[in-house]
């Protein structure tokens, strides 16, 4: 069974980072500026959670807050959910639907070491069932 190492290695391990006392705007300029859905927020260098395109949404937005003056860390997703390197691609999918996120920062002791999102998972997923699907139509074709 695949691992987040090996997802991390084949898609790389570059993770954008914002500290949490910037604006909500510069999180959001990254997030357009990258074309990425989520950036790990960290306070003295301590992953402390993810905003995301869903918080600016639901927490800015709805609640009428300003993007120039908000802090990103007073609207960062606090319930983080983090793997290791060693996580199964299957253990990844299972966290990401009952903690309900599409990213998972991934940690190796204390330091964060890269990103994967359910992108990721579901690519390695489908990559996985078509290797079975020609393999098995390689062993009907030859029986």
């Amino acid at each position: 069974m695949k691992t987040v190492k090996e997802i991390l290695d084949q898609k790389g391990r570059k993770v954008f980072t914002i500290d949490a006392g910037q604006t909500v705007l510069e999180a959001i300029q990254m997030l357009a500026n990258e074309g990425i859905g989520a950036v790990v927020v960290q306070k003295e260098g301590k992953t402390t959670g993810l905003f995301s395109e869903r918080d600016y949404i639901c927490k800015v937005i709805l609640t009428g807050r300003r993007s120039e003056t908000t802090a990103v860390g007073d609207v960062v997703s606090q319930k983080l959910v983090v793997v290791g390197p060693d996580t199964p691609v299957d253990d990844c999918m299972m966290l990401m639907t009952q903690a309900r996120t599409r990213h998972l920062p991934v940690v190796e002791g204390d330091r964060l070491v890269g990103l994967v999102s359910i992108g990721d998972i579901v690519k390695d997923i489908i990559a996985g069932q078509q290797m079975v699907i020609e393999q098995l139509e390689q062993y009907v074709y030859y029986s």
